[in-house]
């Protein structure tokens, strides 16, 4: 029975596979380039303008797609050495066209070497022609992540900046128990590289202003063992606050006292009125966290979530800054 190459959306476990693909087929020594980079600033977008061609379970070609609103572009689409010349290069680049046209995307373009015949022509045989334009691009990267202010909490433990320095110690405390995943809204199980380094491109790249939010990492000492945020935060009104730490350092009070220090730190900073955390009835530890550093519990959306195959609510407790 011949198999069947599948068109379809990119899902976290492709990543590897993915890089390693367009490391091969598409290398490049400039920075902006980098797969696993590109990967990461892709999906922190949550477009799903990103298609995997995948056969016998493998994935032998990908396209990404974007679309601002005024253009659609074609981007790094590449197919496996060995599939070439077996339509899968037209089946991606119609599946980004049709994703672009349900989108309302009017027109889209794509930027091939001037040296690259071959690619070229593959492009002006799926109906796309050289258009009199001059390419001019700026490169505009990076150096470092955002920094956030540093809060020290007790003796031992701080709230800093995180930094591509602490991937490890996310792989190695999110992946010691599923406990997790099973308890907090959005964290995958097993904890991937690629689930670290789309992570930390994101805290790194927030801000206040743009994106409502603000990440720290919660230390003993230098090393990283947790990690909280306040998000959807209007400042001078109200924000949301997230958290999580590593399972050897439960039960020791440590984030109720961090919970405690970044509130005070958010109505004196932000000017904040009003700390609100959601909690699945699930994680009984968290709730406790909240009540323990003053949050009441206002209300419960009831069926709010599936974890294991049953419906669970979501608890809704508040603090509100005393006036």
């Amino acid at each position: 029975m011949t198999s069947k190459t599948i068109i379809r959306q990119f899902q976290t476990h492709d990543a590897e596979a993915l890089i390693v693909l367009w490391q091969t087929v598409l290398p490049s020594s400039q920075p902006w380039n980098d797969p696993g980079d590109v990967l990461v600033r892709k999906l922190n977008r949550y477009d799903g303008l990103v298609f995997i061609a995948e056969l016998n379970n493998a994935v032998v070609g990908v396209v990404m797609v974007g679309y601002d609103g005024v253009r659609g572009w074609i981007y790094g689409l590449a197919v496996s050495a060995e599939h070439r010349k077996s339509g899968i290069g037209c089946r991606l680049l119609k599946a980004a066209e049709s994703a672009l046209q349900s989108r309302g995307c009017p027109k889209v373009n794509l930027q091939v070497r001037s040296t690259s015949s071959e690619v070229l022509t593959f492009y002006e045989r799926c109906g796309y022609q050289t258009e009199d334009r001059v390419s001019l691009g700026k490169p505009l990267c990076k150096s470092s992540c955002a920094d956030v202010p540093t809060i020290q909490v007790t003796d031992e433990i701080n709230l800093s900046s995180i930094s591509d320095s602490d991937k490890p110690a996310y792989l190695k405390y999110l992946n010691e128990t599923d406990e997790f995943e099973s308890s907090m809204m959005s964290v995958p199980f097993p904890y991937s590289a690629h689930d670290a380094d789309q992570w930390i491109a994101k805290v790194c790249s927030s801000s206040e202003e743009q994106d409502r939010r603000r990440s720290w990492a919660v230390r003993r000492g230098a090393q990283l063992i947790g990690g909280i945020s306040l998000f959807e935060m209007t400042i001078g009104q109200k924000a949301e606050i997230g958290y999580w730490l590593a399972k050897p350092y439960w039960g020791k009070g440590i984030m109720t006292d961090v919970v405690l220090c970044l509130c005070s730190y958010a109505f004196d900073e932000y000017k904040l009125f009003r700390i609100e955390g959601r909690v699945l009835a699930t994680n009984p530890r968290s709730a406790s966290v909240l009540r323990k550093a003053g949050f009441d519990l206002e209300g419960t959306l009831r069926s709010c979530f599936i974890r294991d195959g049953q419906q669970v609510d979501d608890l809704i407790f508040g603090l509100v800054r005393d006036v």
